[in-house]
């Protein structure tokens, strides 16, 4: 579908049909303008289809960031440290069904992470503390333990204390991540 040109557009592209209707200017014009149009209308609706801006205005965050490009298109490529979107499918709670989740991955297939006396590490890289114990009702060293990520799912957390994320709930299969993010703001 094409998208509308304004009300501005149009009354220059009338203007410019009236002042030449049959010179080769004004032909000339029309096709160019025709043909903008046309473009412009493509690429804002192709552009729209594949690319969104996201806000977070929640009043406690999991990234530092506000604004993001999400790319809809599940990424080619998944390296540890990229931010990237995902449907929680049960993961975190009926408050998150059905939205999209956007976290840093943290782990990805074969690293190895370890839970210390409530702390995070992964590959022997400490992370941070567990800061959600007393929320989840859990006691201290319920979340210990030594694990691999598994072939095909990967490990997001957020980068703020007392984000729930995969250091809680677990992984994310490979089918679940749909989306490409890069922080603007």
């Amino acid at each position: 579908m094409l998208a509308s040109p304004s009300n501005k557009a149009w009354s220059w592209f009338v203007g410019i049909l009236v002042r030449y209707p049959r010179t080769r200017v004004g032909i000339q014009a029309l096709l160019i303008i025709a043909v903008a149009f046309l473009f412009a209308g493509w690429a804002t609706s192709a552009i729209s289809r594949h690319y969104t801006i996201g806000l977070d205005l929640q009043k406690r965050t999991c990234l530092p960031w506000t604004a993001y490009l999400i790319h809809h298109e599940p990424p080619i490529q998944i390296h540890r440290g990229e931010l990237a979107g995902f449907y929680p499918k049960g993961k975190m709670g009926p408050s998150f069904e059905g939205m999209l989740v956007i976290k840093q991955i943290a782990g990805i297939p074969g690293d190895e992470l370890l839970v210390k006396d409530d702390v995070f590490y992964v590959n022997g890289h400490r992370i941070g503390p567990l800061d959600l114990l007393a929320k989840l009702n859990k006691p201290m060293g319920f979340f210990d333990r030594r694990v691999w990520v598994p072939e095909g799912h990967y490990l997001f957390i957020g980068l703020l204390p007392r984000s729930y994320d995969g250091r809680y709930w677990g992984f994310v299969p490979r089918q679940d991540i749909v989306a490409s993010v890069r922080p603007l703001w």
